[in-house]
């Protein structure tokens, strides 16, 4: 009987979920990323899927009564160890080469045509975690710093900071990269990284290599959370392993900030996304171009995206009956925000890798603007008809609301886990809502970009 009435208050909750959502004001076709309009109105999209999530969701309290995903992953060997090691020492290298060329292109390149502007918001931004998501922790090997890291220190000592310097970090080059002018400059980008290093081989000798890079680096931090969606991962003795999508997350260890490092994540692609937008420019004029302006726009926006987590979290803390903290749930679910800043990341940066990277092919040819054509590729032009836009924006569409319904799945998996029964499931209704909320506000972002 109780069962029965969990089902139907679930049925119940996902009903009112609907009907919150489908009124949503009707809106016209937007452009997808300026290119034609949407095959149908944005309403639509965004009710539809709404109506996915809350249909996931209401599934998931009917049929997985049970927590399945808490012992992490269930590691199998994949074949092909020797082909995987290599690659590895392949990255290794490409890293060396990367830190190398980006400091040189400093010093030597031309701003119009050199490399980069490419290797840092394309490849090292955006591609290398993208994988990580698919193939495992790819930037572990490629990582420059951690290469010369026992360099400068060794071992692994205490960490007492967790990921909050890190935190700092991803959020200082996101601001590199989304507000000022000179974001895009080999001189500026060249020093960022002269400096970066500085700070990461700082960090490397007071805490040692690991400790170190996990502190201090945010793409350590990054890839090492993207990364634990991925099905395929590392062994204890390196090999390749096939872990199941997702089961990484769970067992991420709760290092100090990271649920700010998430929630950073977000909350710095919901503001690139906004400010351009022309709505942005409608609403603050001459201000969407100012840069102490646009600088507190998006601490703003991050601060609003965790004022909505914390608070579905402290709906959560109070109706699990348990005597819990809200920030202690906070901490505890933050893994299930993970799938989320990914489709964000993805979809909002997907046409970005796919026709600004096709740059790389030219760029390798002249890689400092300099009138080379090492490999006879340097007036290779972008192909902007590789991909339809129709077909863009059906990919962005399945990317948010599949990284959602990943959330929904992760929260309530560990809510099955650490809540009773009787009251597991309504205590992510608030986490719902505002997951179907994040939803309907990417595929607006998207839509109007």
């Amino acid at each position: 009987m109780k069962t029965l009435r969990r089902r139907v208050s679930v049925f119940l909750f996902g009903l009112l979920a609907y009907v919150l959502v489908a009124p949503a004001a009707p809106a016209y076709a937007h452009g997808v990323g300026g290119r034609q309009d949407l095959p149908l109105p944005l309403n639509f999209f965004i009710v539809g899927a709404g109506v996915a999530i809350v249909i996931s969701f209401v599934l998931l309290g009917m049929l997985w009564t049970a927590p399945r995903l808490q012992d992490g992953p269930r590691e199998r060997p994949l074949p092909g160890g020797r082909v995987w090691s290599a690659v590895g020492g392949i990255l290794g290298l490409l890293g060396i080469a990367w830190l190398i060329l980006v400091i040189a292109d400093g010093f030597v390149g031309e701003s119009g045509g050199s490399i980069s502007p490419i290797l840092v918001w394309v490849l090292f931004w955006l591609v290398i975690p993208f994988l990580s998501a698919v193939f495992g922790n790819l930037y572990t090997a490629f990582n420059p710093w951690r290469i010369i890291g026992p360099v400068f220190g060794s071992g692994s000592r205490s960490n007492t900071y967790g990921v909050w310097p890190a935190v700092g970090a991803f959020f200082a080059f996101a601001w590199l990269e989304l507000i000022p002018t000179f974001g895009g400059k080999p001189s500026a980008l060249a020093a960022v990284v002269i400096g970066y290093s500085i700070w990461l081989f700082g960090w490397v000798y007071v805490l040692g290599t690991n400790e170190g890079l996990l502190a201090g680096d945010a793409f350590t931090t990054y890839n090492r959370v993207i990364s634990a969606i991925a099905p395929i991962g590392r062994g204890q003795e390196g090999a390749a392993v096939w872990r199941g999508w997702l089961r990484g997350l769970p067992v991420l260890p709760q290092w100090p900030g990271l649920t700010w490092f998430v929630l950073v994540m977000i909350g710095t692609v919901t503001y690139d996304g906004l400010s351009g937008a022309p709505i942005w420019r409608q609403w603050f004029g001459d201000l969407a171009f100012n840069v102490g302006f646009n600088t507190i726009a998006m601490a703003a926006i991050t601060l609003l995206v965790a004022l909505g987590y914390f608070g579905a979290s402290a709906v959560a803390a109070r109706l699990s009956e348990t005597g819990r903290t809200p920030m202690d749930v906070a901490h505890s679910f933050a893994h299930s925000l993970v799938p989320i800043g990914l489709a964000y990341a993805f979809a909002h940066y997907f046409t970005l890798v796919l026709f600004e990277g096709q740059l790389l092919i030219s760029a390798a040819s002249d890689p400092f603007g300099l009138g080379w054509d090492l490999f006879g590729t340097a007036a290779r032009a972008i192909d902007f008809t590789i991909l339809p836009t129709t077909w863009i924006w059906w990919i962005q569409l399945a990317a948010i609301v599949s990284g959602h319904i990943a959330g929904v799945v992760l929260a309530h998996d560990r809510a099955l886990s650490e809540f009773p029964a009787r009251t597991a499931v309504r205590t992510q209704w608030a986490m719902l809502g505002l997951m179907v909320a994040l939803t309907g506000l990417g595929l607006f972002i998207l839509a109007e970009g």
